[in-house]
C-alpha cells in the first residue's frame, strides 16, 4: 500500500492548518534575521487591502533598546497599578525582554472616501494573519498579546504612534523551545453556513425605492 504524496498547494495548507500562537515563555533564541523579517512584512502588504493604502505598520524593538522599553511598561503598569508589586513590575519588564525578537504592530487608518475605517481594520487583521503565517512558514513560533498596556496613551506616545493610530499588539517571534498543546479542533459549520435567500418580509418589489440610511462611519 502506497502513500500518496501531497501536492505542492496541499503543503501550503497543511503549513497554514497547522500554525500555532505560541507563547513567548516557549520560545528562544534565534529569532528572524533581517532578511527574514523583510520576507514576513512583504508577506503582510500581499494582504487584502481596499486601496493599496496598508494601514497598518510595526516597530522592531532591537534588543540594545529592550531594557528601555521595559521601562517603559514597568511605568505603564504603575499608572494602571499604582500598588503593583515587585512581581507584577517584573512580570511588565519580562513582557518586553523575553521574547528574541518583538515587534509592535500599529493600525493606521487612513482618510479615503472611498474605503471605510471597518474596511481598513479588516485589512490591518489580514495583514497580521499573513504576518504570523510567514512566520510559521520559516519555522518559528509566535503570538500576539495585547492587554490594557496597548489602551496607554502615554505608552502610546513613546513609541512613536500618532494621534490617529492605535497599538494593536506585540508579536513575539522565535525559535520553539517547547511546543504548546495540540491545537483545539473546530468544526467549519460553527462559522460556516449558507444562505437560504432573502428572509420572509424583506423581499422588494422590484424597482422599489431603498430604504434610506445615515453615512457609513466605518
Amino acid at each position: 500500500m502506497t502513500t500518496r504524496l501531497m501536492t505542492p498547494a496541499e503543503r501550503v495548507l497543511e503549513v497554514l492548518l497547522t500554525r500555532r500562537s505560541v507563547s513567548p515563555r516557549r520560545l528562544q533564541a534565534p529569532g528572524p534575521n533581517a532578511d527574514e523579517l523583510e520576507g514576513m512584512v512583504q508577506a503582510g502588504m500581499r494582504a487584502p487591502d481596499h486601496g493599496g493604502l496598508h494601514p497598518w505598520r510595526v516597530i522592531e524593538f532591537p534588543q540594545r533598546e529592550r531594557a528601555a522599553l521595559a521601562h517603559c511598561f514597568q511605568a505603564e503598569k504603575l499608572r494602571r497599578d499604582p500598588l503593583a508589586t515587585p512581581t507584577d513590575l517584573q512580570r511588565a519588564a519580562e513582557h518586553a525582554t523575553r521574547a528574541p525578537t518583538l515587534l509592535g504592530f500599529v493600525v493606521s487608518p487612513r482618510p479615503h472616501t472611498k474605503v471605510p475605517l471597518r474596511e481598513q481594520w479588516l485589512g490591518a487583521g489580514a495583514a497580521l494573519g499573513n504576518v504570523l503565517a510567514a512566520a510559521h512558514q520559516l519555522g518559528y513560533g509566535a503570538c500576539v498579546l495585547s492587554g490594557e498596556r496597548c489602551f496607554d496613551a502615554i505608552l502610546a506616545r513613546e513609541l512613536g504612534l500618532g494621534p490617529n493610530e492605535y497599538l494593536a499588539g506585540f508579536i513575539s517571534i522565535g525559535t520553539i523551545r517547547e511546543a504548546p498543546p495540540p491545537a483545539r479542533e473546530w468544526l467549519s459549520h460553527t462559522v460556516w453556513s449558507r444562505w437560504p435567500g432573502p428572509a420572509a418580509g424583506s423581499r422588494q418589489a422590484p424597482g422599489s425605492a431603498h430604504p434610506v440610511v445615515g453615512p457609513d462611519l466605518g
